[in-house]
């Protein structure tokens, strides 16, 4: 495991962080670059923010009016190895 490189963890804010053993949780941000595991190889991805839209009738995702998500479609969840950057 690189030094960079850790398991994927949703925040109580509702946005991802890299945590790793021994050190303070990275979060990921709209539009960060990070690496998340994809069928065993560390893939480049972007972070963003997706708005809800329409009426929001009081609900809300994590205390937010929607979700982060990888640009590349990359599915997100929590223990799945991650690692900040593009490149080690």
């Amino acid at each position: 495991m690189s030094d960079n490189e850790g398991i994927l963890l949703r925040q109580y804010s509702g946005r991802w962080a890299v945590c790793r053993p021994g050190r303070q949780p990275i979060e990921i941000t709209s539009g960060d670059i990070f690496r998340v595991d994809v069928e065993g190889e560390l893939k480049v991805t972007r972070m963003e923010f997706r708005h809800f839209t329409g009426p929001m009738k009081g609900q809300t995702y994590h205390g937010l009016p929607g979700e982060f998500y990888s640009v590349d479609g990359y599915w997100l969840c929590d223990g799945l190895r991650a690692a900040i950057g593009a490149v080690d």
